[in-house]
């Protein structure tokens, strides 16, 4: 029996409008990730990274093209069922971390479980055991102004992992730390990986981070043009 791929995009393309003229972002762009890999994704700035990132989860929708997430095409689904789903079962981690400075550690870890619809308790109780795996179980109850930059992206990505999801996304997770720091954080996703045996995709300029991934894309003129 063939195992369905965690990805499957067949054809992707996203054109933005200009002043004057259209860009081609993607360009029938075609990428398949089987369940468990970890892939980077590299090239240079600019050139269409973070669009397919955001379309691999969709937080984007492609002009024209086909995503399909675990055998389920997502964009097909109306977009309550698209949102549950992508709550369900895909992760983020952004180099700006995007937490929400007036909540600490735990809270922010919680709201996609809260999102999800489990009580408080539920919720709770899961944001504590990915906190703790990550290495913040001491400062749970800590406001996201008083915590370390490095402190701060384990955090982003206890809240991505909270919900279990198969799939994480992960956008320069590293580009706004130190280099010490941000080895740290590279460890811990290759950790994570292993561990859950999720697939994960990163977008990143880090040769070293990418070396640590499994395979290696590179995007240019809207298409894969290298894979290792």
């Amino acid at each position: 029996m063939v195992e369905v791929p965690c990805i499957e995009a067949i054809g992707l393309t996203r054109q933005f409008s200009g002043e004057q003229n259209q860009l081609t972002i993607l360009a029938n762009l075609d990428l398949q990730v089987p369940v468990g890999q970890s892939v980077a994704v590299v090239g240079a700035s600019g050139i269409g990274k973070s669009t397919l990132l955001h379309i691999l989860g969709a937080l984007d929708k492609p002009d024209s093209g086909t995503l399909f997430l675990n055998g389920q095409d997502v964009f097909a689904l109306p977009d309550t069922q698209l949102s549950r789903f992508r709550n369900q079962n895909v992760g983020f981690v952004f180099q700006f971390h995007h937490l929400l400075p007036g909540f600490t550690a735990l809270e922010n870890t919680a709201m996609p479980v809260r999102i999800s619809g489990m009580d408080k308790n539920q919720a709770r109780d899961k944001a504590i055991a990915v906190l703790e795996r990550v290495g913040m179980s001491h400062r749970l109850n800590h406001r996201i102004g008083e915590l370390s930059g490095g402190e701060q992206q384990r955090v982003a990505v206890a809240r991505a992992l909270v919900m279990d999801p198969p799939l994480l996304l992960a956008d320069e997770p590293t580009g706004n730390l130190d280099v010490k720091t941000g080895s740290l954080i590279h460890e811990l996703l290759c950790e994570l990986n292993a561990e859950k045996g999720m697939t994960m995709v990163v977008v990143t300029h880090n040769m070293q981070l990418a070396e640590m991934m499994q395979r290696q894309v590179t995007v240019s003129e809207g298409k894969l043009i290298l894979e290792q």
